[in-house]
């Protein structure tokens, strides 16, 4: 037997033990500043795809007051020929009847078409007010699940704490005690029996 050696093997344990943690600890560092890389990428790719989804939704509503103002031109287009070809005044006139109450008549033929043209244009007019108003949510929405993406990414990572360096046993006392326990032991084998 070697004297200290439960202390040497104490301490070569401890000093594995210790350099393990610390490789642990590194590693585990490694692990979290590349999980940090990879949100940062996805968040700087979740803002690319709300920015782009926002600027789709926009085309989109565009397209759309767009076919409305197209459709609002082609009805008015159709509206003012039947106007020309139905209405009482132009009727009176071509039928010779003239004077103040074919006038009138053509005026409040006109005022009628004038007041339909215009309810018309007023229903574009709101539906544009309400396409804003979907655009303004969606971009709302994609604002509010950008600050969402940037403070989850945003949580500054630190290191765990190091562990302690290991308490190492003192070989030489060890090794002493060792000696003594053995000294001890041969002591007492070598004593001579005293019968009582």
């Amino acid at each position: 037997m070697c004297l200290g050696a439960q202390a040497r093997a104490a301490n070569e344990q401890a000093r594995r033990n210790y350099e393990y943690q610390l490789q642990k600890r590194e590693s585990d560092w490694m692990q979290q500043l590349s999980l940090s890389g990879v949100e940062r990428i996805e968040y700087e790719q979740g803002v690319n795809a709300t920015k782009m989804g926002v600027a789709n939704m926009y085309a989109e509503l565009q397209e759309k007051h767009g076919d409305n103002i197209d459709t609002l031109a082609r009805e008015d287009d159709v509206k003012w020929r039947e106007f020309l070809q139905k209405n009482t005044g132009s009727t009176l006139a071509a039928s010779g009847v003239t004077g103040k109450s074919a006038d009138r008549i053509a005026s409040l033929d006109l005022a009628q078409y004038l007041t339909e043209s215009t309810l018309r244009a007023r229903d574009v007019s709101n539906d544009a007010k309400e396409l804003n108003r979907q655009g303004a949510r969606a971009a709302g929405a994609a604002a509010s699940q950008q600050r969402q993406a940037w403070l989850e990414q945003q949580i500054i990572k630190m290191p765990d704490f190091a562990p302690p360096p290991p308490v190492m046993q003192d070989v030489g006392a060890a090794s002493f005690m060792d000696a003594l326990s053995i000294g001890g032991s041969l002591a007492t084998m070598y004593m001579p029996f005293k019968p009582g």
